[in-house]
């Protein structure tokens, strides 16, 4: 339910039904309400299993767990693990700027927002998201679905007085075709190119990055768009190009780690001089210092240099950070941990990573040059023991 402090939320209960009165001068509504789901979910779950369900995306008893833990306070959600769920169903979640003009007009368009509401007119860690289903301009208030699918109202004037940083903020899925109809922001077409780039349409993402720029103000460079571009160049393996790319915000931002470590990896594997590259790493490392992406090149550029064991210092370090990352990340970092570990001749310990990581990811394939080392990693692997 929700936190109610009775000058704020002075909420009153109704069954979950279809508001009345779409249109009109007066009211607006969502065409029909989504369904909560039956299942014992936590409230805060169980609205967002409903708010992804309506867009057309069930979401599995994992998906809803990886989204809002239980162990996690009320309300408060993996924005990370919303955005990959998201965008394998070909939407962008965005954060909207839900003030008055934005929810009035989209009610109108049938779009689902997930809002957070504090427990008072002040900011609070503690929140509880609901569903926008309707407004009423008549009456002075707005409906709203909560998780266990009872429709409360609050005064528009309380919904719209929240503090920041939830003043006036909500969540949308949006496909990604339908982004302009919504005015977006810089942010939310840096958004739309990471996007294209994530899903492997480099032009379209590509010219995102280029509007982004255009539209900067006269004489200067979007630094964001131009390590997109960047990072085309160095997803279609052409690093020679994307060095000069990243010299060029680097030169705008010298303190920028990603831009630090982005440059030393192109460096490292398009030709650079390798000392330059491990500076630049270096210095990457220490304004992130548990970055498992800038510890796995930093560690590669030892290895490249042949001081394996500083190589494997690294990667390790990397490897214990990267435990929570997409598996792509782990096993990138633990190939080039066995190779560290063979140069420095410790083949016990290049066996141990190597063969953890085919029991842990059974279904990416192991590199060539490991499966000549390891001739036993051919066979099928034993799925590593459930934990309990």
């Amino acid at each position: 339910m929700f936190l109610v402090v009775s000058v704020f939320l002075g909420f009153s209960a109704g069954c979950a039904t279809t508001p009345s009165g779409r249109g009109g001068e007066n009211r607006r509504a969502l065409r029909s309400i989504p369904e909560i789901p039956a299942a014992p979910l936590r409230a805060d779950q169980a609205v967002v299993a409903a708010f992804f369900a309506a867009n057309g995306i069930p979401l599995s008893d994992r998906q809803i767990e990886q989204i809002s833990p239980l162990s996690s306070p009320q309300g408060r959600f993996d924005r990370n693990a919303i955005r990959t769920i998201a965008a394998k169903k070909d939407r962008l979640l965005m954060v909207v700027k839900a003030d008055e003009r934005f929810l009035w007009e989209n009610l109108g368009n049938n779009l689902l927002l997930l809002v957070l509401l504090p427990p008072d007119i002040h900011y609070s860690p503690a929140t509880t998201a609901a569903i926008p289903v309707a407004w009423d301009r008549q009456e002075h208030v707005i409906e709203l679905l909560d998780g266990n699918g009872e429709i409360q109202t609050v005064p528009e004037e309380v919904f719209f007085a929240r503090r920041a940083p939830l003043k006036h903020a909500a969540l949308c899925l949006v496909k990604p075709g339908k982004l302009s109809r919504f005015e977006p922001t810089r942010e939310q077409k840096l958004l739309l190119a990471d996007f294209w780039f994530d899903q492997g349409f480099y032009r379209r993402a590509e010219a995102t990055y280029n509007a982004i720029q255009e539209e900067a103000p006269s004489g200067d460079v979007d630094v964001d768009a131009l390590v997109g571009k960047g990072n085309i160049l160095v997803r279609k393996g052409r690093f020679p190009e994307a060095i000069p790319v990243f010299r060029e915000a680097l030169a705008l931002e010298p303190d920028n780690p990603r831009i630090l470590n982005n440059l030393a990896f192109c460096m490292l594997n398009g030709g650079g001089e390798l000392m330059v590259a491990l500076r630049h790493a270096a210095k990457a490392n220490r304004l992130d210092p548990d970055n498992p992406v800038i510890l796995e090149t930093l560690g590669s550029i030892n290895l490249r240099m042949g001081d394996a064991p500083a190589a494997a210092k690294y990667l390790e370090q990397a490897w214990a950070h990267a435990l929570k990352r997409p598996p792509e990340i782990q096993i990138a970092i633990m190939d080039q941990l066995v190779r560290a570990w063979i140069a420095a001749d410790r083949m016990d310990l290049a066996w141990q990573v190597a063969e953890y990581r085919h029991r842990a990811f059974p279904e990416y394939r192991v590199p060539k040059d490991i499966l000549l080392a390891f001739p036993a990693l051919r066979r099928p692997a034993e799925p590593l023991p459930e934990k309990k």
